[in-house]
């Protein structure tokens, strides 16, 4: 940790002398997903390590993929679960365990119209613990919702039963679907089972499940809340009050639930635990009535229960060559549902923007999304915005655009002590979209993309204490060598040539980062010492 901190703190020093964000390093990896839209990776954080968690596609079915980087951007390790026992499956969804169990959950396409659950358990070294598979020999489909963790000894699954199916080449569905609630233990005992009845309790799960203090809250259509104990109790709120449906639910810290709404509005309710409006606040939308588009995709709250949410909202003068199409709105309200301040991102002006992700770190908003690149239907960019959490001041911008001029979105972020951020998400390279793993060095206005390392060559390398090391590319003015731990061995300043040249003095055998100033940016290389 003390290694992490080092890094990242001499790191943070030197982005803040040159006043750029700086793409310290940019990797990709393959995953062979179809669609932007869905499977989107996540990242963490442990110690020095970031790992990149997701989905892959293989040749039999959708596998759970962990990828991991140190601060180099070197790849650690990767590891894949969910080889075992599934083919033409889909991960439906996956927990962590606090002893580091994955628990996956799968759809496996059994044929037409019908699929069967399977339940596997690894180890975070990747060897099978167990697998369950919930299927009917008959004509009778189950299909998995979500996949919930109680506490170290029970989870839970919501899903589908389907019957009544119609025969391939029918015309006309009439399917028969029942909701399913699955409690097992952590052996992958099923302990229980409840189906839902449709017309008093819930006929569609609105979101996956919840769990607070191993009770499980289940929201349905038309504002229901069904909640059941971990002994399978239950307790039943028709009208909660909440509409719009439901996109995400969180604790409060003042124990209550927050709910944000689903697609087509920007709403926000606040409930207690037995699912009683509490109150509702919408920021209104500028399109007309028979349009839905605007969409709340991410939220987070502070320890004094203010609400920061992101997402896309449509602007002014909808349907005219003016209107500013989808962009970044992200709000601010206080616990009591009273809207603090408001920022809008717009890139362009009938450019798409929208938010994916936040993250709320030293004083800053950070949000991670996508936002195109030339106007209306021209691909998407990578983009990472700063807002001042106490003001909605904008305080930094980066943009990325991927090696194909494909569509690239950000998933997931993360954000380091010093202002570094790391972050994931998916970008069109060969006809497919992959993952694209960053490490940017702070985030600030004046934010210019930086080149490929292509741009500059630094050679050779590895090299040698007493060698000189040839440094090709325009613009370079000043250089430093950093060693592991954070510390700078040694630096300087150089003309702005192609050509430079530095004596490598008393540095000793090991790995370092070199970094390069421009005028815009800091290039880095990782430089070897013999």
């Amino acid at each position: 940790m003390k290694r992490l901190i080092l890094i990242l703190t001499m790191i943070g020093i030197m982005t803040n002398t040159y006043s750029q964000s700086t793409l310290l390093w940019s990797k990709d990896f393959t995953t062979g997903l179809n669609n932007y839209y869905s499977d989107y990776p996540s990242i963490q954080t442990v110690d020095d390590t970031i790992k990149i968690i997701g989905r892959k596609n293989t040749a039999n079915g959708q596998r759970l993929l962990i990828v991991k980087y140190d601060l180099f951007g070197d790849t650690i390790s990767t590891k894949t679960y969910g080889n075992d026992s599934v083919f033409n499956n889909s991960i439906i969804d996956y927990k962590f365990d606090i002893l580091n169990h994955v628990y996956i959950l799968s759809k496996e396409q059994l044929g037409f119209y019908k699929s069967k659950i399977v339940l596997q358990k690894y180890s975070l070294d990747g060897n099978l613990i167990w697998v369950e598979q919930v299927q009917s020999p008959a004509d009778t489909s189950y299909t998995p919702r979500s996949l919930g963790l109680a506490n170290d000894t029970c989870f839970f699954i919501t899903a589908y039963k389907e019957y009544d199916y119609p025969e391939p080449g029918d015309d006309v569905i009439f399917t028969t679907t029942l909701s399913q609630l699955y409690a097992f233990n952590s052996n992958g005992n099923q302990l229980w089972q409840r189906e839902f009845n449709p017309n008093t309790e819930i006929n569609w799960f609105a979101y996956d499940i919840f769990i607070h203090n191993s009770d499980i809250f289940l929201f349905g259509s038309a504002g229901k809340l069904v909640k059941v104990d971990i002994n399978n109790n239950l307790t039943f709120n028709g009208n909660t009050g909440i509409i719009n449906g439901v996109s995400e639910v969180q604790l409060t810290p003042d124990n209550n639930l927050l709910i944000t709404a689903g697609f087509g509005k920007y709403r926000i309710s606040k409930v207690n635990l037995t699912g009683n409006l509490i109150w509702t606040q919408q920021y209104g939308t500028n399109l007309p009535s028979n349009v839905i588009a605007d969409e709340m995709k991410a939220t987070i709250q502070d320890s004094d229960g203010n609400i920061y949410i992101t997402g896309r909202h449509y602007g002014m003068n909808y349907g005219t060559p003016s209107y500013t199409n989808a962009d970044i709105l992200t709000l601010k309200y206080n616990s009591n549902g009273n809207l603090i301040w408001q920022n809008r991102y717009e890139y362009g002006v009938n450019n798409a923007d929208i938010g994916n992700a936040i993250i709320l770190k030293n004083g800053q908003i950070y949000i991670g999304g996508n936002s195109q690149r030339l106007g209306v239907t021209t691909d998407y960019d990578y983009v990472v915005l700063k807002i001042d959490s106490a003001t909605g001041v904008s305080t930094g911008v980066y943009r990325y655009n991927g090696l194909a001029n494909g569509d690239d979105a950000v998933s997931s972020l993360y954000v380091f002590d010093n202002g570094n951020v790391a972050l994931t998400g998916l970008s069109y390279i060969n006809s497919q979209y992959d993952w694209t793993t960053q490490l940017l060095s702070d985030v600030v206005l004046s934010v210019q993309n930086i080149d490929k390392e292509s741009s500059f060559r630094v050679y050779p390398n590895p090299t040698a204490s007493g060698e000189v090391l040839t440094i090709l590319g325009n613009g370079i003015k000043a250089y430093s060598i950093i060693s592991a731990t954070g510390q700078i061995i040694q630096q300087g300043t150089l003309e702005a040539n192609e050509l430079n040249s530095i004596y490598i003095n008393n540095v000793s055998a090991g790995m370092y980062l070199l970094y390069l100033k421009t005028d815009s940016g800091i290039m880095t290389r990782k430089l070897i010492v013999k």
